[in-house]
């Protein structure tokens, strides 16, 4: 970039951000203004903000994606007419933006760069671009590239690769080479587990960008469920709004788009941000070696050599196709293709310290070389055991020998020398937690998170304190979801439009030819729910409810446990509210108090508990309810257990002595229950509120002090607390651990 220094008149350079970065790194006190060819573009032709987006989204009822790829190519038309429907719709939408004044056009910088110099530094020129620059004083400068020589390892296996390199950086900082001089690059998403494992190993942190979702976390997916039916902003933000960097996230992108008071771009802008996991200070950084300016002091490993990521060929998939370039300038595939070969062999020419490695084959698939190696020498990587840079990952392969000595005989050279440089008791693995020291900041508990806790305290904490266990929405829970808000609003509103609901509550997700005509059978299984809540109105004096109420509970000292109820049904007597709690269950949940002890199975005694800290006077419960849902079984008469006392019940039923609404409740000829019948006096009841309250308590306590041992519970000879566990491969569970429980009869299971 020599000429730089030559520079005495007022110049503008266009040039890529890495080149910008590496100019203002230079310190130069310059007549000089820099800026990217993107920026420039839209600086001299147009700019556009989200008003124009939204005017494409409305007028042709598309997504914001299908609108901004319109409006990106904007910029390739002229006015005029192409006799090509697509060409010509877009000089048509370039027209209606412009009377409707939303398309941004910046005069005083277009009689700037007018006046001035323009220097192009390695910029991409075709004709499209050689066209916007006619009449403008402007220099073509291509950099000059260094032609050193390189050779490329092959390693069998990704990991084989990624502990080669790893090794190497350590050989490097060990030779005093700072680790902000060592960079990766060409590193796509296949390879971040595995440096994070193996670089982990050596004591190296690399900064991978991780980026997640903003929507998958629960607290966004309450506020776009919430706001989505058109709640106020404000009122959401209040209700969920916690210290954290993910609220913080979401107020930012709200705040951003708020002025445009429209619901399907702030929906859409929230579900497409993304959070990106926090960077070392002291770690290797991933970068994009076609945008970045090498020194010659640095050292850059290039992984992934293989054919389809490198070169990763344009493909002629764009709004505007190979057959029409032409008309507007524009180079075709093959010409970019040929062009990005180049700028590739001249990128990796130019780095001094460059380390290429590629891999045969990773757990899924075999690759092959890319077409580049052709270029270079090929070296097969020599594992050379003796020069370690990582006692774990040594021991690591240690072990892995012993399986392959013990299962099948054979015996390498490395296994040997591993075995006589390293002692290891073989097959001798202690699995039990050691406690860490942990302090607690905060705890939100619920009867999901307490459920687990006491199935096994390690799966609690493998999936709350590491935070393991990834929600992935599947056509289950949609169903679920789905169910839990058309009944909420369809009794809410007294509106029993099913079909608005359930299209309002699915929106834009797609769904196979099975999941559809599985989803139409649960709509028609949602009337029929309907017609049972109706026929529950008839036989029960309850004239007021709570639908998916949420009740917090403060603990003291940061501990919450917030529980949210299906629905609470109550009517009050005169100084009596009479209290009736449903659940709606998709699954297969059962109701039972045999497990009270072990805290388990108790989700509607947690909310008999929860309702208990309400603000209703004299307070009888007359009973508490599963409502199960599922398209195998039309039966949606309540499941559960009601209150002995016959003038409580009647509130609820008044048609008890044979019911159509509970499952089971009948009287016989004497007047008595039958078996069937699973009731409860009001002091049982209350006995239940204390044990669930009891089981809360001693779970934070023993959350707090850090109990979280491999203890899955076994009844009838089933693991529950194994069952559908995802952790199956860290926790090495023995027999030893299981804690057998046994039932205590204080009511049926149903």
């Amino acid at each position: 970039m020599d000429f730089i220094y030559e520079i005495k008149d007022e110049t503008l350079i266009i040039c890529s951000n890495a080149v910008k970065q590496k100019i203002l790194e230079m310190h130069l006190l310059k007549p000089i203004r820099i800026m990217t060819l993107q920026t420039f573009i839209h600086s001299y032709l147009f700019n556009y903000d989200e008003k124009a987006i939204l005017f494409i989204m409305n007028k042709y009822q598309v997504k914001y994606d299908v609108a901004l790829e319109y409006i990106r190519n904007l910029y390739y038309i002229e006015n005029k007419q192409y006799n090509i429907s697509k060409l010509d719709f877009l000089v048509n939408l370039k027209n209606e933006l412009d009377d409707n004044k939303l398309l941004i056009y910046n005069n005083d910088f277009r009689n700037y760069v007018k006046r001035i110099k323009i220097v192009l530094y390695d910029i991409n020129i075709d004709d499209y671009l050689i066209n916007i620059l006619n009449g403008l004083n402007y220099q073509i400068i291509a950099p000059v590239y260094n032609n050193y020589s390189h050779v490329i390892y092959e390693a069998e296996t990704l990991e084989e690769e990624v502990n080669y390199v790893a090794k190497e950086i350590a050989k490097l900082i060990y030779d005093g080479i700072d680790p902000a001089k060592i960079k990766l690059t060409n590193v796509d998403k296949s390879y971040y587990n595995m440096l994070n494992r193996i670089f982990g190993f050596y004591n190296l942190k690399v900064n991978i960008p991780y980026r997640s979702k903003l929507s998958v976390y629960p607290i966004v997916k309450e506020f776009l469920s919430r706001y989505q039916t058109g709640e106020d902003i404000s009122l959401i933000l209040e209700d969920i709004k916690e210290d954290t960097n993910i609220f913080n996230e979401l107020v930012k992108v709200i705040n951003e788009n708020i002025k445009y008071d429209n619901r399907d771009l702030i929906s859409y802008k929230i579900s497409n941000s993304f959070i990106t996991s926090e960077q070392y200070d002291n770690g290797i950084d991933i970068i994009n070696y076609l945008d970045y300016v090498c020194l010659d002091d640095e050292y850059i490993f290039m992984l992934g050599f293989n054919e389809g990521i490198i070169p990763n060929y344009y493909m002629d998939t764009d709004y505007i196709t190979d057959n029409i370039k032409d008309m507007l300038y524009m180079d075709k595939t093959d010409v970019l293709n040929r062009k990005l070969t180049l700028k590739i062999r001249n990128v990796i020419g130019n780095i001094k310290n460059l380390i290429i490695t590629y891999k045969l084959r990773d757990n899924v698939k075999e690759y092959y070389p890319s077409v580049l190696t052709s270029d270079y020498e090929v070296i097969k990587i020599d594992d050379d055991v003796l020069d370690s840079y990582s006692a774990i990952y040594d021991k690591i392969r240690l072990v892995r020998g012993y399986d392959q000595y013990f299962k099948f005989g054979y015996e390498n050279n490395l296994f040997s020398i591993l075995r006589n440089n390293y002692s290891l008791k073989y097959n001798s693995f202690d699995n039990k937690y050691k406690k860490i020291d942990r302090v607690m900041d905060k705890l939100n508990l619920s009867y999901s998170k307490m459920q687990v806790y006491n199935k096994c305290a390690f799966r609690y904490y493998l999936a709350d304190i590491l935070k393991l266990d990834i929600f992935l929405e599947n056509f289950s829970t949609v169903i679920g979801s789905m169910v839990h808000y058309v009944m909420e609003k369809c009794l809410s509103n007294n509106d029993m439009d099913v079909n608005k609901y359930v299209y309002e509550y699915l929106g834009d997700r797609e769904f196979s030819k099975k999941e559809k005509f599985f989803l139409n059978k649960y709509i028609e299984a949602i009337h029929d729910l309907l017609r049972q809540v109706l026929l529950e109105r008839e036989y029960s004096l309850f004239n007021q409810a709570m639908y998916e109420k949420k009740i917090d509970i403060d603990f003291g000292s940061f501990v919450h446990f917030v529980g949210i109820i299906d629905k609470v049904l109550y009517y009050i007597d005169e100084n009596t509210t009479y209290v009736c709690l449903i659940d709606y269950k998709t699954g297969n949940d059962n109701i039972s108090l045999d497990y009270l002890k072990y805290g388990l199975d108790i989700q509607l005694p947690i909310y008999l508990y929860l309702v208990s800290k309400l603000d209703f006077k004299n307070v009888r419960y007359t009973g508490f309810y599963l409502q199960k849902f599922n398209i195998s079984n039309g039966d949606y008469r309540l499941v559960g257990y009601s209150n002995s006392d016959k003038n409580v019940l009647s509130v609820a039923d008044n048609g008890y002595d044979n019911s159509k609404v509970i499952k089971g409740l009948k009287t016989l000829k004497d007047g008595s229950f039958a078996k069937t019948s699973r009731v409860l006096s009001d002091e049982e009841i209350h006995t239940i509120i204390g044990y669930a309250e009891e089981k809360i308590i001693e779970v934070i306590e023993k959350i707090k002090s850090n109990d979280f041992t491999i203890n899955p519970k076994v009844c009838d000879n089933v693991n529950i607390g194994c069952e559908y566990c995802k952790f199956k491969d860290i926790c090495f569970k023995k027999v030893n651990d299981e804690i057998t429980i046994y039932k205590e009869e204080f009511g049926g299971e149903i």
